[in-house]
């Protein structure tokens, strides 16, 4: 049986199903990503690796990146699997590509002109490897021959994604070949149907507990990463309908932060969730939000050239538009809305198998 490592720079990415641990259970692409390997037949594992580890002996080794200057909690051996694994397989779980890629880039520059700032104590506090801040000092060499690899962009890149989507929105110029998949088909996908992800209930088997077009409030959901850019995106919508915000843990912009189960419910008793455009618009990045308010039939609002991506049915919506239909205009809507992103992205197992081989099978 073929073997597989997934491992990377931060908890998240070095731990099976973190997001059990996590305030608010919300899944990342990780978790599609290897129910699907595993019935490919391959043995997965996902977990950080260790200084001076032998990883020569898996067939292919996913090295998720995070930015160098955001809780890498395992930056140095982080670092050391890419330089033992040069012909690893980057990839991005953060929609943040330029960010997170960029951080690479300084690094390396730190490596080679300002080895305090490579070495900071900022990057030992948060580490969570075993080795004395002496012996990752003298590893220099490791960690120059690993920013490289990544800063070379000739790596094989995979990105989770809708299929049309144009990945060079992101911004990376990249050199080597560049995968996407869409890891809906394997999610754990939070419907109605199945208690929302949650432990079923006796209730469940019965009844959806899907609410009733007729009892939806016209209220906005804005559960989006709360930022200037965001924030600037939701004032040129100019709503009337009452806008609730969901998930900033603090600052300017704090507000209520629930599970995702429970974001979902909200999904559903609301008839509107606001989708703000990010720089790599039409890029196809995945968001579960998408199939998330399409499962329970209600309305989302996104710009036409991401929206294109999901189904014409996505395509020509203003906030005014929607604000001003009738009730069954907006039922006609949430269910063209949802029938329409089935019908371009279905739950289709073996497309999300075929999109993965593609990876894993390019010559290297």
């Amino acid at each position: 049986m073929k073997k597989i490592l997934i491992t990377g720079f931060n908890g998240e990415q070095v731990q099976r199903d973190y997001f059990l641990k996590k305030e608010l259970k919300i899944l990342n692409s990780h978790y599609s990503l290897i129910r699907c390997l595993e019935d490919m037949g391959y043995n997965v594992e996902q977990r950080p690796v260790e200084h001076g580890e032998d990883i020569s002996h898996y067939d292919d080794v996913i090295v998720y990146l995070h930015s160098i200057r955001s809780f890498c909690e395992r930056l140095f051996t982080g670092l050391y699997t890419v330089a033992a694994r040069p012909n690893c397989i980057l990839a991005f779980d953060d929609w943040q590509i330029n960010m997170i890629f960029n951080s690479f880039s300084k690094y390396e520059y730190d490596l080679i002109n300002q080895s305090e700032k490579a070495f900071k104590q900022y990057f030992f506090d948060l580490y969570v490897g075993k080795e004395s801040q002496e012996f990752i000092k003298v590893q220099k060499q490791t960690y120059l021959d690993a920013v490289k690899i990544i800063n070379s962009k000739e790596n094989r890149l995979l990105i989770c994604a809708f299929h049309g989507g144009n990945v060079n929105n992101f911004g990376l110029d990249w050199n080597g070949p560049v995968y996407t998949y869409n890891p809906n088909p394997y999610n754990l996908n939070r419907r109605p149907e199945n208690n929302y992800g949650e432990t079923n209930k006796l209730t469940s088997f019965f009844s959806s507990n899907k609410t009733q077009f007729e009892n939806k409030e016209k209220i906005w959901v804005f559960s989006s990463l709360k930022q200037i850019k965001t924030q600037k995106w939701l004032k040129l919508q100019n709503p009337t309908w009452e806008v609730k915000h969901y998930g900033a843990k603090r600052g300017v912009y704090k507000s209520e932060r629930v599970t995702e189960p429970e974001m979902c419910k909200i999904y559903d008793k609301n008839w509107g969730c606001l989708l703000p455009t990010y720089y790599h618009e039409g890029s196809g990045w995945w968001r579960s939000r998408v199939q998330q308010v399409a499962d329970v039939e209600s309305i989302l609002l996104c710009s036409d050239k991401e929206g294109s991506i999901y189904g014409e049915a996505f395509v020509g919506n203003t906030i005014e538009k929607i604000e001003n239909s009738s009730f069954e205009e907006l039922k006609i809507l949430a269910i063209q809305q949802r029938e329409c992103l089935y019908d371009n992205h279905p739950l289709d197992k073996e497309k999300q198998k075929r999109e993965l081989l593609k990876v894993l099978h390019e010559t290297r």
